[in-house]
């Protein structure tokens, strides 16, 4: 507010414009550099950037329609976020729910599932938008319903709606570079300097103390990296549209503020968020996995897969495959070696650098991840994890038993 003279609510709108964290932006930036973080600070941080954006969009339309005087009392406002959440809520859940169940239940051809998501999700958008309720939030809760319900109509979906987000962001930031007028952004680039890093050292920090560690026993330096990776992304330039929708007075503030935040924030968090990683000790060794996978689309839910590896591992050279300790409801398909492909046979011997298919299911991974993977790959996960691992599904018995410890009793009373 003291910075640009702003009212209250003026300072709370800009507030909550660039409010919203990018999850999306941060894994991509760690991915492309080969960084894994630990399960509990990434699920975090992509709980965080989903159920704030549909918050920080009602926030945003919000204190726009209290600026032109379209919400008076404080009980209107009450009224207008029980209406948003409570529709969108509900909406969302049943039709994602339903939605789910009609992909797995009807029988189309490949390229017709992810129209029907893409129809289904237009239309609970718009209905929920049409009964005044969050239709972001709906299309969010849609989406997770739809996501959660196993079945062979992921397999088409997930592609075709990779490819339409990309196409989307490409087409959003090209909109918003032909928005933006440099002499204008010149203009409040102190300002916007100031709230960014009031945004990055104080006010994220804080609001990670306050709304994790009293909660939840994450490690210091987890909250360290946590409030560092606030990565702000296309949602708040999108949010410092509104304004000028909304005719709200001075709006082009709203848009150069955002912008210039942004920019700081992808210079400042995104340029050291693999330097912060590793500092913070939140980064995992790579993780052992297939070259590539693939459903076969024989079985509705838990199919069978096609895993294909490279042999690394030195100890597989010349070693027979009827040696191998394979999972039981597992089998080697094909075998390739120099570009040609061999029949497999338990005789076959294994040589350095072949390609092998072996068809399985997902349980069957972590044991193929371990036979085929190189000797590296697992030493940097012994030495991060430590020589001994447990499964967490393990049960005390169990471990007792392999580890000769006398099982405890229980007295009958």
């Amino acid at each position: 507010m003291w910075a640009f003279d702003l009212t209250l609510i003026q300072g709370l709108l800009v507030g909550a414009i660039v409010g919203s964290t990018d999850a999306a932006a941060v894994f991509s930036m760690l991915s492309g550099r080969g960084i894994n973080l630990n399960e509990r600070v990434g699920a975090t941080l992509e709980i965080e950037s989903g159920t704030n954006d549909p918050m920080a969009i009602f926030l945003t339309i919000m204190f726009i329609e209290i600026l032109v005087g379209d919400i008076g009392s404080i009980a209107e406002t009450a009224l207008f976020l029980i209406q948003q959440f409570g529709v969108g809520i509900v909406i969302g859940i049943c039709g994602g729910w339903l939605t789910g169940k009609l992909l797995r239940w009807v029988d189309l051809a490949p390229g017709l599932y992810s129209l029907l998501a893409l129809a289904m999700g237009f239309f609970i958008f718009g209905a929920t938008s049409a009964l005044g309720g969050s239709g972001f939030l709906a299309i969010y809760l849609c989406g997770l319903m739809i996501g959660n319900q196993p079945g062979r109509h992921l397999n088409f979906i997930l592609p075709v709606h990779d490819g339409l987000a990309w196409l989307s962001q490409i087409g959003l930031f090209l909109v918003l570079g032909l928005l933006v007028t440099p002499s204008d952004l010149l203009e409040y680039t102190l300002p916007a300097f100031l709230v960014g890093l009031a945004l990055i050292f104080v006010a994220r920090p804080l609001a990670v103390l306050i709304a994790i560690k009293p909660f939840f026993k994450f490690r210091w330096r987890e909250l360290g990296f946590i409030s560092w990776v606030g990565l702000r992304g296309a949602v708040p330039i999108v949010l410092a549209i509104f304004p000028f929708i909304g005719g709200v007075e001075n709006a082009s503030l709203y848009f150069n503020v955002a912008f210039g935040v942004v920019l700081m924030s992808l210079l400042i968090q995104g340029g050291t968020i693999s330097l912060m990683a590793r500092w913070m000790k939140v980064q995992l060794p790579q993780a052992t996995a297939p070259n590539h996978r693939g459903p076969l689309g024989i079985l509705p839910e838990n199919d069978y897969e096609m895993f294909v590896y490279r042999v690394e591992n030195p100890s597989l050279d010349d070693v027979p495959i009827r040696l191998l300790r394979f999972p039981s409801g597992a089998l080697i398909s094909a075998l390739f070696r120099e570009h040609a492909m061999l029949h497999p046979k338990g005789s076959t011997q294994l040589k350095i650098g072949d390609v092998i298919c072996v068809i399985g299911r997902n349980e069957d991974l972590a044991a193929l991840n371990k036979l085929f993977n190189g000797d590296a790959k697992l030493k940097q996960e012994k030495e991060f994890f430590g020589p001994f691992t447990l499964d967490a599904d393990a049960r005390l018995g169990e471990i007792a038993k392999h580890m000769a410890f006398p099982s405890p009793r229980v007295k009958k009373t």
